[in-house]
C-alpha cells in the first residue's frame, strides 16, 4: 500500500506519475476525490473512480462533468470544449455533404448513362445481324428431316431430337441407327458421344454435328 505522506505528495503533484495515481485511488479509496482533480489523472482512471469510488470522489467527478453509465457503461467527459467544437465542425461537415448527395448522385447517374452508351450503340448495331440469323432459323430446322425410326425397340426421332436420359440417348446410338442423326442434334446428348458419332463419317450426322456448332 502507498505510504499515506507519500500518497498525499503524489496527489498535489500536478507531474505525478499516472501508474501511481491509479496504484493510490485503488488502495487508498479516501484520496480518490484528490487523484480524480489530479491534472494527471487519465480518462480511464477517472471512470473507474467514477463507478468504484467513494461517495465523495463520485460527487467530485460529477461536478467536474464525470458520470458513469449504469453496469460500467462508459464515462461521459463534458470538460473538453475542444473536442466538442470539433464534433459539431464533423458534424456541419457530414451535413453539408449529405446535401450535396442528389447532385453527385444526378452526375454520377449521367456518367454511367455516358458510360453504357457505347455498348448500347454497339447492341444497336449488331441487331441487323442478329435478326437475320433469327429469320435463318426456321430455314435451318425446316431443311432438317426426321428420320423414319425403323428400329424394334420403339424409339422414335422426338425422343432422339429431345430427350434428357443419358441412358437412353446411348441407347438410341447403340440400337436405333437410323436415330443417329437425331441425337447428334440433342443438346443434351454428352461430348464422348458426339465424338464418337462425328467419326462415323455419315453425312447426316455430319450436317446435324454442324449444327450444333
Amino acid at each position: 500500500m502507498v505510504d499515506y505522506d507519500a500518497a498525499v505528495a503524489a496527489v498535489q503533484d500536478p507531474n505525478a506519475d499516472p501508474i501511481l495515481l491509479a496504484k493510490i485511488a485503488y488502495e487508498n479509496p479516501e484520496f480518490g476525490a484528490n487523484v480524480a482533480v489530479n491534472p494527471r489523472c487519465y480518462p480511464g482512471l477517472k471512470r473507474w473512480i467514477a463507478e468504484f469510488g467513494d461517495e465523495r470522489a463520485r460527487e467530485t467527478l460529477a461536478q467536474y462533468g464525470f458520470t458513469a453509465e449504469a453496469f460500467g457503461g462508459p464515462v461521459q467527459d463534458q470538460e473538453a470544449p475542444e473536442q466538442a467544437a470539433q464534433q459539431a465542425s464533423e458534424q456541419q461537415a457530414a451535413g453539408a455533404y449529405a446535401a450535396a448527395q442528389p447532385a453527385a448522385a444526378q452526375q454520377t447517374a449521367a456518367d454511367q448513362y455516358n458510360a453504357v452508351q457505347p455498348a448500347a450503340d454497339q447492341y444497336n448495331a449488331a441487331q441487323p445481324a442478329a435478326d437475320q440469323y433469327a429469320a435463318q432459323q426456321p430455314a435451318a430446322q425446316a431443311a432438317f428431316e426426321e428420320p423414319v425410326a425403323t428400329n424394334p425397340y420403339g424409339f422414335t426421332a422426338e425422343q432422339a431430337l429431345t430427350t434428357t436420359d443419358q441412358m437412353q440417348i446411348a441407347q438410341i446410338a447403340q440400337y436405333a441407327p437410323e436415330l443417329r442423326a437425331c441425337i447428334a442434334r440433342n443438346p443434351n446428348t454428352y461430348p464422348a458421344l458426339i465424338e464418337w458419332l462425328g467419326q462415323l463419317g455419315d453425312p447426316a450426322i455430319n450436317a446435324a454435328l454442324a449444327f450444333r456448332q
